[in-house]
């Protein structure tokens, strides 16, 4: 298995966190119960964590039909746990169980003022034949999060001709309208196999993100948007916005280089090298790659680009007016050149201008992927 280069560590951070509603979180967890069963005719699954330093039970759950995850709170009673919704709930809910000898729990299910529902819940049992278990191993998921991928649905929406050479196919899943493409290739030269996988396993990361708690969070959306497609590599940004309670609107970007053989992702020392005396570093060296990216590829794109946007470049947001700042950018290859970003934070905006013309490159260029 090839080590992660450069590019993958700083460049490829996926914003996959999981929530958990508390501080709790540094803490150690002594137990971890995983269970499922049934309020009335819904499948519901459960996650409760119980730490040595607290007597709080700390509950995530989610059902089948709505696979969003909800948070409940909870302190053992004697032999029984009485759990329920916190203050940022939309409804009310208790949750009264009791573990019995052969493993499994009784107790009952309470939504406001309705009746109360009878339930057993078992330990999860995942379908180890599931399409999408091996991402779950890869992942290193917990049972409880596994299971959410296992029974996932992504369904074939649109077929879209995009070039003499290539079909896109469309995959939705549907509860939370996330869709991403999968490559045809209508050449033999092409397997786009490998590259399949990795762009379904970046469908499921985005749809675990959405589905997991963050009771700030109002709604969240993503656009994928194909930059480049050759015989050699793709190039795509994955656009979010996300609305938060009493907050403005976020939007980020996410840019992917990738080989197109095989779906492995390319460095931009792969794309442009700018040191005419030294051969490149190895890819997994990644101080040598670093310093290169200080002392050298940092001044040249920060002078190009000051060159082509003297005012833009004037701005403090993201410390676009700082040599360092460049040193590690996220990139996206288009028709015209390199566009470079930055990932979101307080002092750092949306940025969709930053583009080098190849014309500007064009003796840095690696011949690899025909860019010129």
């Amino acid at each position: 298995m090839k080590k992660p280069t450069f590019h993958l560590i700083l460049i490829l951070i996926f914003f996959i966190s999981c929530f958990t509603g508390s501080a709790k979180i540094a803490a150690h967890v002594d137990k971890t119960y995983f269970l499922q069963g049934k309020v009335d005719e819904k499948t519901i699954v459960l996650k409760i964590k119980c730490f040595n330093e607290s007597p709080v039970r700390y509950l995530n759950y989610f059902f089948i039909e709505e696979k969003t995850d909800n948070y409940l709170e909870g302190n053992p009673m004697g032999n029984t746990w009485n759990f329920t919704s916190t203050d940022n709930q939309k409804k009310e809910i208790s949750l009264v169980i009791k573990e019995e000898k052969d493993g499994n729990w009784k107790g009952f299910w309470r939504e406001g003022a309705n009746k109360k529902i009878n339930l057993i819940l078992s330990p999860i049992v995942i379908n180890l034949d599931s399409k999408y278990y091996s991402y779950s191993q890869n992942k290193e998921l917990d049972l409880y999060d596994a299971y959410k991928i296992s029974i996932l649905n992504l369904e074939k929406t649109k077929t879209e001709k995009i070039s003499k050479h290539f079909t896109l196919n469309w995959y939705l899943e549907k509860e939370s309208n996330i869709s991403l493409f999968r490559l045809e290739s209508e050449t033999k030269k092409i397997k786009p196999d490998s590259i399949n996988t990795v762009l379904e396993n970046i469908q499921l990361s985005l749809i675990h993100t959405y589905f997991q708690y963050n009771p700030n969070r109002e709604n969240l959306t993503f656009q994928p948007q194909i930059t480049l497609l050759n015989e050699t590599l793709l190039s795509f940004k994955l656009i979010s916005n996300t609305i938060l309670k009493n907050q403005n609107p976020v939007k980020t970007q996410q840019a992917f280089v990738l080989n197109l053989q095989n779906g492995v992702p390319i460095a931009l020392e792969d794309i442009i090298w700018f040191d005419e005396k030294n051969a490149k570093p190895d890819a997994n060296a990644i101080s040598e790659t670093y310093e290169y990216r200080k002392k050298l590829f940092a001044p040249k794109v920060f002078a190009i680009l000051n060159e082509l946007y003297p005012e833009k470049m004037q701005s403090n947001n993201c410390d676009l007016n700082k040599v360092s700042t460049w040193a590690i950018p996220n990139f996206a290859i288009t028709k015209q050149g390199i566009l470079f970003s930055f990932n979101h934070s307080p002092t750092c905006d949306f940025i969709d201008w930053a583009i080098i013309p190849f014309e500007k490159l064009t003796p840095y260029l690696q011949k690899k992927y025909k860019l010129n």
